[in-house]
């Protein structure tokens, strides 16, 4: 039976979120493993300035495909229920904008230590002062994490209640983003939590690796035979 106009365009939505999905799968790794470790380093950032400004623009170019994603799993699932899917867009958006201020945070030691001659502070002062705002864009990460997982959660209980995608899959994403939600709650909830939940966002990594994947080149499923 040939697709009507609507199972086009939700295929195509699909085929947007995969691709989205692989790519800023990519980013992260590459950027997390090749590229930023070491940049927190007040003493040596100023050698590392390049490298810094790679990663910040590599986090930013991220975010900006988030919220392309966002916008296509909301046309994805609005026809499952339009108001879970709207509060599911409502979650990543607000992971993009506390992303992006968390990157504007990022990048004050940058500019504190950089300019150093311009303000009225010794040396001592102004590498705690960056050191300062390392910790407080450390700490952002785990609200950016807490509502990427809300929001991951919203859109894969939507696509496996529709039966979009395999069970295995979507079960996989809901232990997953649970998982994930958990874990950077605790460490805001408990300062003695373990703060390197590197560990906790692997299983998450290689699943979104896979989902990308599996949606580029099987879309979802619409036949409810």
């Amino acid at each position: 039976m040939p697709e009507s106009d609507a199972q086009k365009e939700i295929q195509k939505q699909a085929k947007i979120v995969g691709f989205t999905y692989l790519v800023t799968t990519i980013i992260g790794f590459i950027n997390n493993f090749l590229v930023k470790p070491g940049l927190t380093n007040t003493d040596t950032l100023l050698q590392s300035e390049f490298q810094f400004r790679v990663s910040v623009m590599l986090d930013a170019l991220m975010f900006v495909l988030v919220m392309w994603m966002a916008v296509s799993l909301y046309l994805l699932t609005k026809t499952i229920h339009k108001n879970r899917a709207l509060l599911g867009f409502v979650f990543r958006a607000a992971e993009v904008v506390v992303g992006m201020v968390i990157l504007f945070i990022h990048l004050a030691p940058l500019i504190v230590l950089k300019n150093a001659e311009d303000y009225q502070f010794n040396d001592a002062h102004l590498y705690s002062m960056a050191s300062v705002f390392f910790d407080v864009s450390g700490m952002g990460w785990n609200l950016h994490l807490i509502l990427m997982s809300i929001g991951a959660i919203i859109f894969m209980r939507l696509l496996l209640s529709a039966s979009y995608i395999p069970k295995w899959l979507g079960y996989w994403a809901l232990l997953t983003y649970i998982i994930v939600l958990l874990g950077f709650s605790l460490q805001i909830l408990l300062p003695e939590f373990p703060r390197n939940l590197m560990v906790v966002m692997a299983p998450g990594a290689l699943f979104e690796l896979i989902f990308g994947i599996w949606l580029l080149a099987k879309g979802v499923n619409l036949n409810k035979d």
